[in-house]
This record gives C-alpha cells, structure tokens and sequence, in this order.
C-alpha cells in the first residue's frame, strides 16, 4: 500500500507528544512491512522535503498549527499526483487532513483519536473559578470570534474536530476509555471503528536499564498541566516524605496554565511545595534521547491524569521497568493490564497516589516485580508484529469502503 500520514507532530522539528511518537514509530513499521509510507508534517524550523529511514518526510514551516491543513494540502496536491497514494491518515485533533479529503474527496481516510480539543478543554477548565473562564470567554469570543453558544456548552455539530472524523472511513480508537468519551457524543458509526493500540519500539538504552535500582526518586514526566493531575501529584508528597523521609521527587515537563492566572504551573508548584523544596527537582522538557537516564534515575513513575487516551510516557516507564503509578481514568487501564503490571488510583485522589507510592517504597521487590511484568507486557503486546497486521487490516477496510461509496459531497469545511 502506498500510506500518506498527516501530521503536524513529527520529530525532531515539532515532537510535542504521543502523537509524533506513534507517526515516527507507525511509518518505521508500515516501510519495513513492504509499504511505502510517507509523511507530511510541520516543523517551526525548516519546509522541504527528506528521506529518513526509507520514509520520505515533506515538511512545512508553520508555527500556527491551525493554519496547517491549508498549507500541507498544498505540498500534498503536488505530490498525490505521481505517488497516487491508496489511504490517508490523521488525527482528529485540529482535524488536520480535512482539507486534503476536501480537495481529493475519492481518497479513503482512517482518523485516530488521540484526544480531542474539547476533552481537554472540559478537563483544563475545571481548575478555573467563574471569573478566569469568563475573561476566557471575552477573550475567544470578542477577540477570535468563537461561538458564544459553543464556547459555554459544548455543540459536537458545530466541532471541526468532529464533523472531520465523521468522514472518515475507519475511525481506529486506542483505548476502551476513549470509545466510553466520544463514541456516543459524536454519534460515530460503530462500524466504522477498530481499537488498535500505537506500537512502541524501545530503545536499547530503555530496555537495558536494570529492574533493581534503588534511587529511591519518584518521577511525573508530561506537561505539566491540571489535565495530567500534577496538583494531585504534589499534594501526595508531604504524605510520602512522612513515611519516607529520603524519597526525592521529579517533574520532567514544561509548564502549562495554573489554577492562579499569575503564575504557570511550574511556579504554582514551586510555591506550594516551598516547605519541601530540598526534596523537589523540577526540569525542563528532554529530548526522546535523554528519557534512558532521567528514568534510569528514577524507581517509581507517577502518571495520576485526570483523564488520559494512551500516554507515551506510560509506555516509557514499561519498557525501562519502573513502578508504575497510573490513573485509572482512561487508557492507562488497559495499559497497566487493569492493575497486574503496575498501580491504579482514581484522579483527583492525592491520599491513594501517596498510598501506592509509599507501598512501592516499602516493598522494593513488588516494585521490581511489577516493573518486569510491565516490561514484558509492553514486548508482547506493542510490539511491530502484533501491530502491524492490525494497521495494514484497518487500512483494507478504509480502502473497500471508500471504493464502494465512490467520491465523498458535500464535506464539511
């Protein structure tokens, strides 16, 4: 088959999260199954067009990536003429190949649901009072002209997002937790959809630290924002300095909005956990090659997301063979094999986040245990033999039902 992935993430130029990680590693898999597979990506440094690993990568220079489906349809256009590619696929996030279905509406398309706008935004928006929202409100509506009505109730009809996905020809879900958030409130075609998790091919270096450090450092890796459970985070650690007094903690992430409008989420942090602060470390956001040592520096990673599709981050930690605290809510579930291979806790629940933690601590054995449990269950489960035949299956059905519908009208803009 002859693959087009649309995708503003790709590394190194914009490898902002899960979603550059799954195209770099889907596209690596796909070419070594016999595909010809080829992206086109945004980048804040550079337009132009490379091969790298066998996989050709057409890039635009955008900083806005709402402004992406435009350009990249046009760098597309000029290139579907000679390759003639069977199959397109995007995220529904900024719905970034609807411009490309609307220009070559016979194309077949398959849209992954990483995690939409208004699933992050409804769960951002729970940390801000009344008056922050409304000043939000002012701001988007008066001075971006967004949807008064949309903007305080939520009109799937009206989502961008949304209407993009409905075209598509196969919708693939990663995760249970996903289909029980947007399945029904986007009214999705059941038969349209297939859950199939992203591959992850670990690094030697990730592979090849030992299950038995003993650092005694507890590590959180992400953005640091409301939607990871940061705050949560943090209000478990004076509970598990009080029974380990020795534990060191990490935040490994760049900072996002705070509850305080004054100050981002770094800040907010580091003035609420000023009394600890000889226990704290806070860091900057590392590339993919120095995860090896911030995590062979680490015991136990703590993921408690008020809400998460199917952290990257999550599968890191697996492969290093960390303990694993992760939130029940949402994928980390199905991930963490519903607690066998690492640690659930609900969110916005610092006193169970501080009970797991402590329980690792104490038990240094289990921690490894879990660690090697989730190590072998990441080789086994998302691992380019079990994934490939799934995304190849996918791809078949877009192709067929695309064939048999003929050329899509009336697409949404």
């Amino acid at each position: 088959m002859k693959i087009a992935f649309i995708s503003y993430e790709y590394p190194p130029d914009t490898a902002f999260g899960g979603i550059a990680t799954y195209v770099y590693q889907a596209a690596r898999l796909l070419k070594n199954g016999g595909h010809h597979v080829e992206v086109f990506a945004g980048s804040l440094e550079r337009s132009g067009t490379e091969t790298e690993d066998g996989i050709i990568v057409h890039r635009v220079l955008e900083s806005d990536r709402q402004k992406f489906p435009e350009v990249i349809t046009q760098v597309f256009a000029e290139r579907h003429p000679t390759v003639q590619f069977d199959v397109v696929e995007g995220p529904e996030l900024y719905a970034e190949a609807r411009k490309i279905i609307q220009r070559f509406p016979d194309l077949p398309l398959v849209v992954k649901l990483h995690t939409p706008m208004f699933l992050i935004k409804q769960i951002n928006d729970q940390q801000y009072p009344f008056t922050t929202k409304f000043r939000f409100y002012l701001r988007d509506v008066i001075k971006r002209g967004a949807n008064p009505i949309s903007y305080w109730y939520y009109q799937p009809h009206h989502d961008v997002e949304c209407l993009h996905t409905l075209e598509a020809d196969e919708v693939v879900l990663l995760t249970q937790g996903m289909a029980d958030k947007v399945v029904k409130t986007w009214k999705l075609d059941t038969h349209k959809l297939s859950y199939i998790p992203n591959p992850y091919i670990p690094s030697e270096k990730l592979l090849n630290i030992r299950v038995d450090t003993q650092t005694n450092r507890v590590t959180f890796m992400g953005r640091l924002e409301y939607r990871k459970g940061v705050i949560d985070f943090a209000q478990s650690i004076h509970l598990i300095l009080k029974n380990h007094p020795s534990t060191k903690f990490r935040f490994v992430g760049s900072p996002g909005y705070s509850p305080n409008r004054k100050l981002n989420m770094r800040q907010y942090l580091e003035q609420y956990l000023q009394a600890f602060q000889k226990s704290i470390e806070f860091v900057n956001p590392v590339p993919l090659a120095e995860i090896p040592r911030i995590l062979a520096e680490t015991d136990i990673c703590v993921f408690p997301s008020l809400w998460e599709n199917f952290p990257n981050v999550c599968l890191e930690a697996m492969a290093a063979a960390r303990g694993v605290v992760g939130s029940h809510a949402g994928g980390m579930t199905e991930m963490l094999n519903h607690g066998k291979v690492g640690r659930l806790v609900p969110p916005h629940s610092s006193d169970k986040i501080a009970h797991a933690v402590n329980e690792l601590l104490q038990q240094p054995e289990l921690r490894m245990q879990l660690g090697q449990a989730a190590r072998d269950r990441l080789l086994a489960e998302y691992s380019p033999d079990q994934i490939r035949p799934l995304l190849e299956a996918s791809y078949q059905r877009a192709i067929t039902r695309r064939q048999a519908k003929g050329a899509r009208k009336g697409l949404a803009k």
